[in-house]
């Protein structure tokens, strides 16, 4: 009996981990801009989710370019709808 309990356990924390596994996507309007790599998206059920972007080293807001850089995402997207897939 106690094997079939730890094959219960084992199962149902694999099939976790299956899910949790898959990527997310999340579609909402961009009601902030952090810096020159991340953004607050709120959702339909207005939760705010933040987001960093992957594949972009943009500088923090405090060194150089920094101000720049959280203008030019802010230009980009604030104010719009995105959908936003993580990665996995």
């Amino acid at each position: 009996m106690k094997t079939t309990a730890a094959k219960s356990v084992t199962f149902a924390a694999f099939l976790y981990l299956s899910v949790a596994a898959q990527p997310q996507t999340i579609t909402g309007k961009v009601v902030g801009v952090s810096d020159g790599d991340t953004i607050t998206v709120l959702d339909a059920s207005n939760q705010q989710h933040k987001i960093r972007l992957d594949g972009i080293d943009a500088p923090e807001s405090n060194q150089d370019f920094g101000a720049r850089a959280k203008q030019s995402l802010s230009d980009l997207v604030f104010g719009k709808t995105v959908t936003v897939t993580s990665a996995m």
